[in-house]
């Protein structure tokens, strides 16, 4: 009997010290959108007003991946408010996937550009959290919320994460991460974009590849090579901007 007891605390043991060698966080991305219409032309009301997608991250204690979830379609149809108008956003084929050593905290972003598939490597900005006292509960875990600021576009915007320690891992949504333990919730320019979690899988074998397929550049490489081919477009259209609604997309 004795060996026996023994033998259940060995098992129950090896299965609390497994459980969080890996796991994965289905997440709901929401972005508000914003239109630049042409001047005098009043399209308050009449267009979609944010999107929403699936994502899901993928971790364990060296690397993590986020990436669309099994859900997320090629093709999404958003409506205005009032149901007058709908547009349709094609997504590309070449899946997007953010790759991050945690050791390192080098990144690996692949996504396609023009149809032609990209590695953008990078590094993990050092991000100044501030911890505050504030919990909640969510999806069964305690969460601290902690804040910080990032200046993008010539414009300092507000981070807002809610991590649960009792998962024991520095990950989060896309760079979002270096908090003792895993973001569950994550809002960026006040409520800009909003991101949370729906589902949390601990007890699972993770496996993780860093991005191989595409040309590696840098993020200013990549941007050389945005500009190029918007310059290419704008001449393939007599130099002139089309006409319309530009979309504009919180990140």
């Amino acid at each position: 009997m004795k060996n026996l007891i023994n033998l259940c605390f060995l098992f129950l043991l090896t299965i609390s010290l497994t459980a969080q060698d890996s796991g994965e966080i289905y997440f709901t991305v929401k972005q508000k959108l914003e239109f630049k219409a042409p001047a005098g032309v009043d399209l308050s009301g009449m267009l979609p007003t944010e999107m929403v997608e699936d994502k899901v991250l993928l971790f364990n204690k060296e690397q993590s991946v986020f990436y669309d979830g099994p859900e997320e379609e090629e093709e999404k149809t958003l409506s205005s408010d009032d149901g007058s108008f709908t547009m349709t956003i094609s997504e590309s084929e070449i899946e997007s996937r953010f790759y991050t050593d945690l050791k390192t905290q080098e990144t690996f972003y692949q996504q396609g550009f023009m149809e032609k598939p990209f590695i953008i490597s990078g590094k993990t900005e050092k991000l100044k959290w501030k911890l505050t006292s504030e919990k909640v509960k969510y999806l069964g875990y305690e969460c601290i919320k902690a804040t910080t600021t990032i200046e993008e576009d010539e414009k300092i915007k507000e981070i807002v994460a809610w991590f649960a320690p009792a998962i024991k891992f520095s990950v989060g949504p896309k760079s979002y991460g270096q908090l003792p333990g895993a973001i569950l919730m994550l809002s960026i320019d006040g409520d800009k974009t909003e991101i949370k979690a729906t589902k949390i899988v601990l007890d699972l074998d993770a496996t993780i590849e860093k991005p191989i397929d595409g040309k590696l550049v840098t993020e200013e490489e990549f941007e050389k090579i945005m500009e190029s081919k918007m310059i290419e477009m704008k001449k393939a259209y007599g130099g002139s901007r089309a006409s319309g609604v530009t979309i504009m997309k919180s990140n």
